[in-house]
């Protein structure tokens, strides 16, 4: 018995160990199931802040949250397939956040650059315009205040052509110096009456007499250098800057997006909420996603290229503010080249076009001398950029230039850009405990050289984008439009162009004056021309130039008033025989004058 006894005994302690192993089976279940319920806590929490819970799972599914999930199946997975669709659409749009906060960068600065350029360009014509006026109007009083219009419509349209495009600068210039050429010469010829035909037939002898000398010419080809270039350059950065702005628009691809999801959606189903990508994985996901975006890299770097040689000529031979500021003087410099050879001038018109009719007598007050003598002086330009503290082209262009070549190979480095964001990818120095795409550890793929061997997203180079190749258009457009701005040529713009602004303000062909001296109430008079080289706009025939240390002093313009304080000795000798001879001079002069102020009277 007792040996029946034992082995009964031992036989019923023979299970003992499997109950042991079942509850150690049992124990070690307990904190996994506990551990899957803290996964999907740590998902809701999540969830809440922006998805909403919806049908989140208390715990963690099996097979990865069923077939339907198809991103994010790896187990343990707190993801059923709509949380993997929001998630989809979460990664979507931090995608596009990331995008949006690399390129925004460079689109600002062209914009800040283009816009501050643009101002500086503005306000640097307006000045000229003014100093222009307000020399011309001191130096020529009353006869350039008659004809101002031609000067005024003068910068209208180099501000036209700054603003719209499509002017011809060419043109515009020609039109310009011919009818200020017909001015002149009914002003130095204001005893005769001219109709169109011969003020016609004055204008066609205009490129065979030279009456301004060679400044149309010169001043022609540097505004037209100068306009062009700078306006090129201004639209070049606003334009590139709409061109970056354009890039953000590109949709990334299905392939993108499901890789964008596994990166940045897929920890969130795993529990690892806080968790962001490896930086190598992330940088392999974006240059996937990115490849459209690279592809601009190259026409980039040759439009920086092509901006960065233009730069070398605003600095140089079509520097804007070379050419614009002393524009009052070198057209003050073509008009008393026309005083110098008036005579000359008019005995050849007269030739070619016959001898014009003289005009009606009519006496006018010797007060009216008091207008049209002022002195000219050149040198107030100098004198306020010496003064004033102010920024140049040279040092604004300068810092657009260094700020535009810092973009060089942008596109090509913009996936690493996007991954540097720390709300995208891990920092470097945390690469084994990121997230690599299937757990948290090392990234062990090396980063793509090559688009086609893309280990995470699927390239297909023979799919083409409508908005990439919107773009390189744009930039092969604005780089052919720059070297041809950096040789001289013209550079016509036809994008913003408003087909209400109008199409010029008529400088053009010296149609209806406004304030036309050739009219019945004309005068006669025997058109002395050296006594008009003396007096019209303070020219000094003794020197060649005008006298720029002659006060304005309209007591001055008496031929028989006395010298004042601030007339020089010159002056004074100079008059001295007009004092001496003023019964002879004195009728001539009110002649000459007559018929510049017919229309005050």
């Amino acid at each position: 018995m007792a040996g029946a006894d034992g082995g009964v005994s031992r036989r019923a302690r023979r299970p003992a160990p499997l109950r042991w192993m079942a509850l150690c089976a049992l124990a070690a279940l307990l904190p996994a199931l506990a551990h899957g319920g803290d996964i999907c806590a740590n998902v809701r929490y999540s969830y809440e802040k922006g998805l909403g819970s919806g049908s989140m799972p208390k715990d963690t599914l099996k097979g990865g949250g069923g077939s339907e999930v198809r991103i994010c199946a790896r187990e343990p997975s707190c993801c059923t397939p709509e949380m993997e669709r929001r998630l989809t659409v979460r990664s979507r749009r931090e995608f596009d956040r990331a995008l949006a906060a690399a390129l925004a960068p460079l689109a600002e600065t062209l914009r800040a650059r283009a816009t501050r350029f643009d101002e500086y360009f503005k306000t640097m014509l307006s000045t000229s315009k003014r100093d222009f006026h307000d020399m011309f109007r001191r130096t020529y009083g009353i006869i350039y205040e008659q004809n101002s219009f031609v000067f005024t419509d003068l910068f209208d349209e180099l501000e036209r052509y700054y603003l719209k495009g499509r002017v011809d600068l060419e043109e515009a210039l020609d039109n310009f110096f011919s009818t200020l050429y017909q001015k002149m010469f009914t002003v130095i010829n204001a005893q005769y009456r001219f109709d169109d035909s011969y003020l016609r037939c004055v204008g066609e002898h205009m490129a065979e007499l030279k009456p301004f000398g060679d400044v149309p010419a010169k001043l022609s080809v540097q505004l037209r250098r100068a306009f062009v270039a700078t306006r090129t350059f201004a639209q070049s950065l606003s334009i590139a800057s709409d061109a970056v702005t354009n890039m953000a628009k590109i949709p990334p691809s299905p392939e993108c997006l499901r890789a964008l999801t596994k990166m940045s959606g897929c920890p969130t189903c795993t529990g690892l909420v806080e968790v962001k990508a490896c930086n190598n994985y992330c940088i392999n996901v974006m240059k996937g996603c990115l490849t459209y975006h690279t592809q601009l890299n190259n026409e980039w770097n040759a439009f920086v290229d092509a901006l960065d040689q233009l730069v070398e000529r605003l600095k140089g031979p079509f520097n804007i503010e070379i050419v614009v500021n002393p524009i009052n003087i070198k057209i003050s410099e073509a008009i008393m080249n026309f005083q110098e050879s008036g005579s000359e001038v008019s005995h050849r018109v007269f030739q070619g076009c016959g001898k014009p009719k003289l005009g009606r007598r009519r006496r006018r007050d010797t007060t009216e001398l008091d207008f049209g003598r002022h002195s000219h002086r050149p040198g107030n330009h100098r004198d306020r950029e010496e003064t004033e503290d102010e920024v140049t082209l040279e040092t604004l262009v300068k810092d657009i230039r260094v700020k535009v070549n810092d973009t060089r190979q942008f596109w090509a480095n913009l996936p690493y850009q996007v991954c540097n964001d720390d709300e995208v990818a891990a920092s470097p120095a945390l690469d084994d405990s990121c997230w690599n795409g299937e757990k948290k550890a090392r990234y062990e793929v090396q980063v793509s050289k090559e688009q086609r061997a893309n280990p995470e997203v699927s390239v297909d180079p023979s799919r083409e984008s409508v908005h990439l190749n919107e773009q390189l258009y744009v930039l092969r457009t604005l780089i052919s439009k720059l070297k041809s701005a950096y040789v001289g040529r013209d550079v016509e713009w036809i994008d913003n162009e408003d087909s209400t602004y109008g199409s010029g303000s008529g400088s053009g062909d010296g149609g209806t004056d406004r304030n036309d001296p050739d009219n019945d109430s004309e005068p006669e008079g025997s058109g002395d021309d050296d006594y008009h080289d003396r007096r019209y706009g303070g020219y000094d025939p003794s020197s060649g130039r005008p006298d720029p240390n002659r006060p304005h002093d309209p007591r001055n313009n008496h031929p028989d008033h006395p010298s004042g304080p601030g007339s020089s000795g010159a002056t004074h000798s100079r008059l001295s025989p007009a004092r001496a001879v003023s019964s002879y001079l004195l009728p001539i002069v009110v002649v000459w004058f007559g018929g510049l102020f017919s229309d005050w009277l």
